[in-house]
């Protein structure tokens, strides 16, 4: 098989398998390595080549370029397996993206990117002042991760372009009229932006703090 849609396979199923389209080099190559190596047993350059092909890749629009450490996102994948499971809605959800993504952020469970986000923002919503939500029956408080700048729309899978938002506001962001919708996406990126650099400061005075003892 030539290495362009081979490679598209296997970031594929990479990308099924974690449950999250962004994904980094490092980590697909170290998974994949044996699968590559026995594909092509006689490119001893086989890392250089797989970067050569994801560049193709990108050039055809299947993948992005996240960020220049090695950061990547498939756009050519419809749906991840386990996000939607009836045939019937899934015709619907490919005709209005909006809908499919919403539901699949309303609904995802365990999978790699809500986690980072509950983790690093909380179970708050980001909105200011926001108190809407409640407990679950393990005792944690429900909230939903929201795509910030949405996946269709060229939007990542990175913690950079997540929030944690209440059930009331998630809606909001998807589904209120475009003023609304382009306000609170500016104010959600702001929100965003400002606890990162929270998060940062803290890290480097905890870090000073830690060497001057």
């Amino acid at each position: 098989m030539p290495w362009k849609p081979f490679i598209l396979e296997q970031v594929a199923d990479f990308c099924q398998s974690r449950g999250n389209r962004t994904f980094h080099l490092q980590e697909f190559l170290v998974e994949r390595e044996n699968l590559i190596r026995s594909a092509y047993p006689e490119n001893k350059n086989w890392e250089a080549k797989v970067r050569q092909t994801l560049q193709f890749l990108r050039n055809d629009g299947d993948v992005t370029f996240v960020d220049q450490r090695g950061t990547y996102t498939l756009r050519t994948l419809e749906l991840l397996k386990g996000e939607v499971e009836d045939e019937k809605v899934k015709e619907v959800l490919r005709a209005h993206p909006e809908k499919r993504e919403y539901l699949i952020e309303a609904f995802a469970r365990d999978r790699g990117w809500v986690a980072q986000a509950k983790e690093f923002y909380g179970h708050r919503c980001l909105y200011e002042g926001c108190e809407n939500t409640f407990k679950k029956p393990n005792g944690t408080l429900y909230i939903e991760v929201h795509h910030i700048i949405p996946l269709y729309a060229g939007g990542e899978e990175g913690l950079w372009n997540l929030a944690v938002v209440c059930a009331h506001h998630h809606k909001m962001a998807h589904f209120a009229d475009k003023r609304t919708r382009v306000w609170l996406t500016e104010y959600l990126t702001r929100e965003a932006e400002e606890r990162s650099r929270g998060r940062a400061l803290v890290a480097t005075h905890g870090n000073a703090s830690h060497k001057r003892l």
